[in-house]
């Protein structure tokens, strides 16, 4: 996968209190490197799906099975749109992000989405295969500080955790969250500050944000 873009990052200084009930140089790559660099990528890939592979098969209940990669966000609280953002980001699904999105956060979506856009088809192609299969691990954003800022503005803090290739992923995160200006009472975020990744990173991943980043 192509390497993350330098992350955003957001001063934080958060107080401990209780979480809100509901927060130009033009290079060319020659034809070879671009087929070794999609077959390293699919290596990757097929170790990515092997071990998301279930154990048995789903019982055939007679309903049409559900999309694992369908997603749609929230954003009624701070911390459900945190959350939505956040899986928005490491699925790469730029449209969510953008949506519940403003300010450093939101140029750090279209800085993400115009690298992915500009990655060789090849690349993309295989790139957009790791990034669905990652998509079907759940996230758990556990936040355990929260900052008031006045006006309805929040500095959330906790831990992403979700399992990647089998192995259980889990790192520090910060937000900046404000309301919107509407009547309704929705949220958006306006900065993501990423911080220490917490566990070992499987070998396939040494060296690079498999989140994204």
């Amino acid at each position: 996968m192509a390497d993350p873009a330098e992350e955003e990052r957001a001063d934080a200084g958060a107080t401990k209190e209780g979480i809100p009930a509901t927060e130009p140089r033009e290079r060319r790559v020659s034809t070879p490197l671009v087929l070794a660099a999609a077959s390293a990528m699919l290596a990757v890939t097929a170790v990515v799906l092997v071990s998301l592979r279930p154990d048995a098969p789903e019982p055939d209940d007679g309903l049409a099975p559900a999309d694992a990669n369908a997603f749609s966000v929230d954003d009624s609280s701070p911390e459900r749109v945190a959350e939505s953002f956040y899986d928005a980001w490491r699925r790469r699904r730029w449209p969510q992000a953008l949506e519940i999105s403003v300010g450093r956060a939101r140029e750090a979506v279209l800085e993400k989405q115009a690298g992915d856009e500009a990655m060789p088809r090849e690349e993309r192609i295989v790139a957009e295969r790791t990034w669905d299969a990652l998509a079907q691990a759940p996230l758990t954003l556990l936040l355990d500080e929260a900052e008031m800022l006045g006006d309805d503005r929040y500095r959330l803090h906790g831990t992403a955790e979700y399992q990647l290739v089998g192995h259980p992923y889990r790192r520090r995160v910060s937000f900046l969250v404000e309301p919107t200006d509407t009547s309704a009472q929705t949220y958006r975020v306006a900065e993501m500050d990423l911080g220490e990744v917490l566990t070992e990173l499987p070998g396939i991943f040494r060296g690079a944000n498999p989140d994204g980043r």
